[in-house]
Parts: structure tokens; C-alpha cells; sequence
């Protein structure tokens, strides 16, 4: 691994020596919560994706998985307080990014980000109200700040759902997740880049990739490349071969998904 930054999975995670070494924490923390797969033993896996997301002095959740049982076992097992969570934001409506919301405890004035076009099944809908959450429309035209240096993009859409994005601001650029990418997600990258006008360093999440054929995704990863992105991350709905093609092209700058990876990236980034 090149000693500039890090990407790892774990639960513990691990930081740059010269972090570790001058006792700082890291500048951002993301933990996966909900995916297909298990990183750390004692988790479960499922379809869905969620993460918690910590950066300059916040933290946000990222999406809240299918089944909020299964959340709320890997938030125990992984020893994961969700109600630190100062805000929460949808990535879009399907059920698998928005119904294990019924995991978290009552958090009256939470604020949700929720792309005014969503339509949210009434299982997330319902739990919503229960826990008091506060709910922001993120609508088509711009972006939303949810706290100075995290941003939730404008909504995207392509023939599909519309979605939204979160990006966090880092020193060598943004750091971009993605729930399923479904209005293609060099199309959301591309339009980041040019709204942010700074690099994209990190890409997480799904890129819903299943069944493009693979010269397709090597020309996406060619783009990944031309755009400056330095790590990927793809998991969730991205694909077993898409992730390896990422993987093989990405090589010691690909960050493997799986419930209970840690991606903490501190002092390196500058």
C-alpha cells in the first residue's frame, strides 16, 4: 500500500503511520453498515447499502439498507451508535436504501435529505415520522450543504429514479458516495467535478453495473482514470465482474465493500 493514504477493511480500520504517529485522527471515517457482503465476522449481509459517514467534526448516515433488523444487528455487532448521526440522507427511494430506517431510535429534528422527487415506501415514510426527523427537499436545479465541507448533490436522473449524491470536501478533493449510481455514475462524477470544481480523490458505493458488458465497464474505469479518481470503491449493486475489472485496474487504490469495512483517510490528504 503507498504511504500517502489508506483504504482498508475492518472494523478497526487502519491509519497512515505518520497519522498514527502524531496522534491525530483521521479527517474522514466512513463504516459500512448494510451490503451484500460481510467484511467483519458476526455481521450479516444483505441486499442494500448504508453507511455512516464522519467529516469535519460531523456525522452523517448515508441510506439505512432493506431490513431494519439486520441494521440494527450490524450496528450492534460493529458497536456503531446510529444516534450520533446529526443527519441523515437518502441517496433515492428504492426500499433497499430507505427501509432500514425503521432501525433507528426516536431523533426528533433530525434532518433528512430527500430528493423532492422521491417517493418513499410507506415503511420508511411511516418510520420517518415515528423517529420526529425533519425532512429538507433537495430538488434538480442545486445542491444542498448539510454541514460546511459535507454537500448533498442536486437530484440526478436518466431514465431512472432520480438520485443524489454525498460528497465530502477533502484536502486532495472530493470524496463521492453513491447509493446505486443509476443516472450512470461517470454522468453524476462528471457533474460534481464541474459544479465542485475540484478533483474527485475517492468514489464509494454502487455503481449499478450488473449488466453492463465488461468493454462497458473498462471504458468506465477509462474515465474513472481521465477524471483524476484516485480510489474506487464499488460495491452493492455494482456487480461481481464489473468490481473486479475496478479491482484489477485499481490495484492498491481499490477499496473492497463488504458490512464493516472502515475507509479512514487523515493527515496524508495534504
Amino acid at each position: 500500500m503507498r504511504g500517502e493514504a489508506l483504504a482498508l477493511t475492518g472494523i478497526a480500520g487502519v491509519l497512515l503511520a505518520s497519522l498514527v504517529a502524531s496522534g491525530q485522527g483521521p479527517d474522514l471515517r466512513v463504516t459500512y453498515l448494510y451490503d451484500n457482503t460481510a467484511a467483519v465476522s458476526g455481521t450479516q449481509a444483505d441486499w442494500g447499502f448504508a453507511c455512516l459517514v464522519e467529516a469535519h467534526g460531523r456525522t452523517v448516515l448515508f441510506d439505512t439498507g432493506t431490513k431494519p433488523e439486520i441494521l440494527r444487528h450490524n450496528l450492534a455487532t460493529l458497536k456503531v451508535d446510529v444516534s450520533r448521526a446529526q443527519a441523515l440522507v437518502f441517496s433515492h427511494e428504492h426500499g433497499d436504501h430507505t427501509m432500514g430506517v425503521g432501525a433507528l431510535p426516536a431523533m426528533p429534528g433530525l434532518p433528512v435529505y430527500i430528493g423532492e422527487h422521491f417517493r418513499l415506501p410507506s415503511p420508511a415514510a411511516e418510520a420517518l415520522t415515528r423517529i420526529g426527523a425533519k425532512r429538507i427537499a433537495v430538488g434538480t436545479e442545486r445542491s444542498a450543504e448539510v454541514f460546511p465541507g459535507i454537500t448533498v448533490t442536486r437530484e440526478f436522473v436518466a431514465g431512472g429514479p432520480h438520485e443524489e449524491a454525498l460528497v465530502v470536501d477533502t484536502p486532495r478533493g472530493s470524496v463521492v458516495i453513491v447509493g446505486c449510481a443509476h443516472p450512470g455514475i461517470v454522468t453524476m462524477l462528471k457533474s460534481i467535478a464541474e459544479s465542485t470544481r475540484r478533483p474527485i480523490h475517492m468514489v464509494l458505493g454502487g455503481f449499478h453495473l450488473m449488466q453492463t458488458p465488461a468493454q462497458d465497464v473498462k471504458r468506465l474505469i477509462a474515465e474513472f482514470k481521465a477524471l483524476g479518481v484516485e480510489w474506487a470503491g464499488p460495491t452493492h449493486c455494482t456487480g461481481d465482474e464489473a468490481i473486479r475489472l475496478f479491482r484489477d485496474a485499481y490495484g492498491d487504490h481499490f477499496v473492497a465493500g463488504g458490512v464493516g469495512t472502515v475507509i479512514s483517510r487523515g493527515a496524508g490528504l495534504r
